[in-house]
């Protein structure tokens, strides 16, 4: 039996990592700046960037959003450090509680989600 937040761990922490490293990137952030934001390495954000990691999870468009949202006051200087540990943790509840996790066709099928 897996947890729900190892699925989180190995699936849904890197697609939101991707979808964050390409939002910043479109605010002007180079990769460096990214990975050092990140706490990881610019071989990884370049993962990201060609789509080779954080790809087993297709985020909503709504978390999408949220996560550009970050983005932008990552990018304006208007989050901490801690803030933005905050946003991106109620980002990752939102995924899974909207089944982005399992991917389950419906909240009676999911046995990870929050919601079960």
């Amino acid at each position: 039996m897996a947890f729900p937040c190892q699925t989180v761990a190995r699936e849904a922490l890197p697609a939101i990592k991707a979808a964050l490293a390409r939002a910043l990137v479109k605010e002007g952030m180079t990769q460096v700046e990214i990975s050092k934001l990140l706490g990881t390495t610019e071989a990884t954000i370049s993962h990201y960037m060609k789509g080779e990691r954080g790809t087993a999870v297709v985020l909503g468009q709504h978390i999408v959003d949220d996560i550009d949202q970050v983005a932008h006051k990552i990018k304006e200087g208007s989050l901490t450090e801690k803030q933005t540990s905050q946003k991106l943790c109620q980002i990752c509840l939102k995924a899974r509680n909207t089944c982005a996790v399992c991917g389950a066709e419906t909240t009676q099928d999911c046995n990870h989600c929050t919601h079960t």
